[in-house]
């Protein structure tokens, strides 16, 4: 059936004229002329919008989920958020001081306070409690209570609200509050935790007597329950661990002596009970932060709120509603710093990566729309010829790449929103639509630079014949300005300086690349002349067709160039922080694993034969350490060793290697192997020291920077056999590979009551790269560095490829006069010889360049220990560790190997497809200007 459209005037438009044929549209004729190539520019878009999106997502999804680790891993003892204030006033009747601690009255502190939290603070409100506590202990008087060193026992008393809904019952049943308790109720009944009953000897029934710092009788207690916690690790056990937990501690008289300190738990109603004692006790709201919704760009703000709360206008918002002497105190500002610092040493390099990415994937896109703009040289050439306008050839172009362009992009933009959902969205949008824009922008401008004038015939433009110009010569002074301008940056502001880090690898490897460009065609002529005056004529010919490659070239080589060098910047930055991590481990532990006595003890005379029995054990090297030695009025820590196996072991692990000779005796004094600042205080005479209880002349032999006795300090290491009087053993030195750190405790308590501490240098080790902002930054930098290595592979096939049909004329024309397949193929793989090698050799140069002239200023140590940079347990690193940025040789020679390996299997592949056969009919194809040499 026809359908008539009808005009405004009402009649039938006329219709064609019978054979008329209306011309199809433009742009699905281009599309269906070139199908293959449309997509295959579709399907790169695509995968570059969707690394431009995912990439940066990423990123944010590490950072946000690492912060989110970071509060859970530092628990709620450190981020627990307190608002406390001091008791009601003295002045108020004790029936209005126990209304002021009702249940209801503090509630209804707790539901203003929480709406009061800066943004992006915010508090769980399922996890808020209020308390009434002591803030001096109550001593207990009762002689059944245990007394470690005939110290009484002091206990805590907290008035909790919830006790009912976090405990249960073991034994007994909840306490209750005394019928209109105040001030003046002198007995309660009280709870204490499994824990406490144990270590305290307390069970059903007991009765606490108490008594206050100065001898005046206190509350008496009843206990009416064994609690058992419901949930052990939630923030209303945690977050003062000494609730569920009793504990030993010590007085400050000297010597110290230790005693219980455990937690008295009554119900909230019973809080009046406490303003009668002299603990000067104290109004409590406890918040647990809200972690949910946090993000990674909520750290600084987290920081922020907290100083705000503390001292700022959220501060004074809060005491107007806790009364004008509240105070906040939390850890919450020192746990999120330690995670910006260690975010801020990170982002440098994180975004170095993703720059170096980012450089090679334009430069791919670049290379890309050149391609196949220049295979429609031509057809375009034609049509300029023929009187078509050059704004209508650029919009022609601009409306082909843009068909197939955009809608790549959004794809791939939604397919990282699919798979990274945590992320932001502004910057992952930015980042497509720049890669879009670029490659939508790439073919217009070459048809307005390359067709401003009808050509009969192009004109050659391979990198031999090209000269540069005064643009060029622009391009090149201001690439030197721009990396010299970094480099002066990153050498004055260091690891600080995010952009410097970030810009200085790809602006090195750019200021190379262009050196390159320069360097290559002069090269290749005289090369060139020289093989012509060989006998054969296959490395003329393939030198002769490389020095023809088109001028387009030169984006795949910047990309090469700056993809190595990110590689090999890259790979240095994980080795040197991998070697940082074993060095510090070996610093801290002076072995493969290290027993020490805690609490200035000494180990039983058969813990050393023990601990060497225990599996895996090789060698065991007891030493004695006084930490209290003193030369004069220099302080230091004096070891005893035995002078062959230690000077073993410090050979073994490279900690200030000496020979056993070094601690001899020098005429009458006995050598010492000392620090370099004790060893310059001393000199070289004799010298009395204060040391193990007596005083030893000493001579220092020699002068060294660490060993492993003593990680971190000024050390003096003696000949354990050539005191007077033998040392006690302190610690033991394991070499080997023990089982775990348990076993090594259980031997070394062998005959001993004294307390001691295993470490082994494997555990120290993973504890360094345990943060998961460390490990999320490294994968999100191997990524990076990933995507640039496959970018440049691309560019490598592009460069190859570009001319791939004149290539496959030229060889089956020479196949035709003779050439045989073998030589062929030698002719290909000397074709594309240059290219790969300029570019591996290149990339490894600017690739050392970028690292020795920016390692310097980057400081791998917050990097490779990470929040354990102050050690756990122990296992302090020394404050002047301060590993530096080596250039790693398998990181600058691997993807080097690798492009040369690339280009080889791409050439030798491409002529086995098709340029084994030759030509049929030689004269049949028009030449082009690169097919002949």
């Amino acid at each position: 059936m026809t359908v008539h459209r009808a005009t405004e005037s009402g009649t039938t438009a006329p219709r064609p004229a019978r054979g008329h044929r209306v011309p199809a549209p433009w742009l699905r004729t281009r599309l269906r002329a070139a199908p293959r190539a449309a997509l295959a520019l579709a399907a790169l878009v695509g995968v570059v919008a969707f690394l431009a999106a995912g990439l940066p997502r990423a990123d944010d999804t590490v950072t946000a989920r690492a912060l989110r680790s970071t509060l859970d891993t530092a628990g709620p003892s450190r981020t627990a958020i307190e608002l406390t204030a001091p008791q009601p006033s003295l002045a108020l009747s004790p029936r209005d001081r126990a209304a002021a601690v009702a249940p209801a009255a503090l509630a209804r502190v707790t539901k203003r306070a929480a709406g009061l939290f800066p943004a992006p603070l915010a508090a769980d409100p399922g996890s808020a409690v209020t308390e009434v506590r002591t803030t001096d202990q109550l001593v207990g008087t009762d002689p059944g209570l245990p007394r470690p060193e005939a110290v009484p026992p002091q206990f805590s008393v907290h008035a909790l609200s919830g006790l009912a809904e976090h405990a249960r019952a073991a034994s007994g049943r909840l306490p209750r509050a005394p019928r209109d308790a105040t001030e003046n109720t002198r007995t309660a009944e009280a709870a204490v935790t499994e824990a406490t009953a144990q270590a305290l000897h307390l069970r059903v029934g007991s009765t606490v007597h108490t008594a206050h710092a100065n001898g005046a009788p206190g509350p008496v207690f009843t206990i009416s329950g064994i609690l058992r916690a419901l949930e052990p690790d939630s923030p209303y056990w945690s977050a003062d661990p000494q609730l569920r937990t009793p504990g030993l501690a010590a007085t400050s008289g000297k010597p110290p002596s230790l005693y219980w300190s455990a937690a008295l738990l009554l119900p909230a109603e019973a809080a009046p009970v406490l303003l009668g004692t002299q603990t000067q006790p104290e109004l409590v709201w406890r918040f647990a932060p809200d972690t949910d919704g946090l993000t990674g760009a909520d750290a600084d703000g987290l920081v922020r709120a907290t100083a705000s709360m503390q001292n700022g206008p959220a501060a004074l918002r809060l005491r107007s509603v806790a009364g004008p002497t509240a105070a906040v105190t939390t850890g919450l500002g020192a746990v999120v710093t330690d995670h910006t610092q260690l975010r801020d040493t990170l982002r440098p390099l994180v975004t170095a990566g993703l720059t170096g990415a980012a450089a090679v994937a334009a430069l791919v896109l670049i290379a890309a729309a050149a391609v196949l703009t220049r295979r429609r040289a031509p057809e375009l050439a034609l049509l300029r010829a023929r009187g078509a306008g050059l704004a209508s050839l650029a919009a022609r172009t601009a409306a082909e790449t843009a068909v197939c362009a955009l809608p790549a992009a959004a794809l791939g933009l939604l397919l990282a929103r699919l798979a990274l959902p945590e992320g932001r969205d502004a910057p992952a949008a930015l980042a497509v639509a720049a890669a879009a824009g670029l490659v939508c922008a790439v073919p217009p401008l070459l048809v307005l630079a390359g067709h401003r004038v009808p050509r009969v015939h192009d004109e050659r433009e391979d990198i031999a014949d090209v000269r540069p110009g005064r643009r060029r010569l622009v391009v090149e002074a201001t690439a030197v300005l721009l990396t010299a301008g970094s480099l002066v940056a990153l050498r004055t502001t260091g690891a600080d300086s995010t952009a410097a880090i970030a810009v200085a690898p790809v602006l090195t490897a750019l200021l190379g690349a262009l050196l390159l460009l320069r360097l290559t065609p002069p090269l290749l002529r005289r090369a060139a002349r020289s093989a012509a005056r060989l006998r054969g004529s296959v490395v003329f010919l393939a030198l002769a067709r490389a020095g023809r490659a088109p001028a387009a070239t030169a984006f795949p080589l910047c990309a090469l160039v700056i993809a190595l060098t990110t590689a090999a910047f890259g790979g240095s930055v994980l080795a040197g922080t991998t070697d940082a991590r074993d060095r510090a481990a070996v610093l801290v532990t002076g072995s493969d694993a290290r027993v020490d006595v805690l609490g200035g003890g000494r180990l039983a005379a058969g813990a050393p034969r023990a601990v060497a029995a225990l599996p895996g054990v090789r060698a065991v090297t007891a030493v004695g350490a006084d930490r209290d030695a003193r030369a004069g009025d220099a302080a230091f820590t004096a070891v005893a060793v035995p002078a062959d196996a230690y000077a073993r072991l410090t050979r073994s692990t490279g900690l200030g290697g000496f020979e056993p000779d070094d601690l001899g005796s020098r005429s009458g004094a006995v050598g010492a192997v000392a620090s370099a600042g004790l060893a310059r205080r001393l000199g070289t005479g004799p010298h009395e020291i204060e040391a193990f209880g007596r005083t030893v002349t000493v001579r220092v032999t020699a002068a060294r920077t660490t060993t492993p006795a003593v990680p971190d300090g000024a050390f003096l290491v003696l000949d354990r056999s050539r005191l007077k009087a033998p040392a006690g053993v302190t610690s033991l030195l394991v070499s080997g590979a023990p089982a775990d750190a348990q076993a090594l405790e259980r031997a070394a308590r062998a005959g001993s009551s004294a307390q001691v501490r295993a470490v082994l240098r494997s555990d120290v080790r993973a504890r360094y790269a345990s943060s998961p902002l460390q490990k999320g930054s490294v994968l999100v930098y191997a990524a990076a560095v990933a995507a640039a290595g496959a970018f440049a592979a691309l560019a490598l096939a592009l460069s190859l490829l570009h001319d791939a049909a004149a290539r496959t004329a030229f060889l089956g024309r020479l196949r035709t006069l003779g050439l045989g397949v073998r030589q062929g193929r030698w002719l290909a793989l000397l074709e594309a010889a240059p290219l790969a090698a300029t570019a591996a050799l290149g990339g490894a140069v600017t690739g050392w360049a970028a690292i020795t002239l920016a390692g310097p200023a980057i400081d791998l140590r917050l990097l490779a220990l990470g929040p354990a940079r102050t050690g756990q347990d122990g296992a302090a690193v020394p404050e002047g560790f301060r590993p530096g940025l080596p250039a790693d040789p398998a990181a600058l020679a691997l993807p080097a190997v690798a492009v040369l390996v690339l280009a080889a299997v791409v050439t030798v592949l491409h002529t086995r497809r098709t340029g084994d056969r030759p030509a049929r009919r030689p004269g049949t194809a028009a030449p082009t200007p690169t097919e002949h040499p």
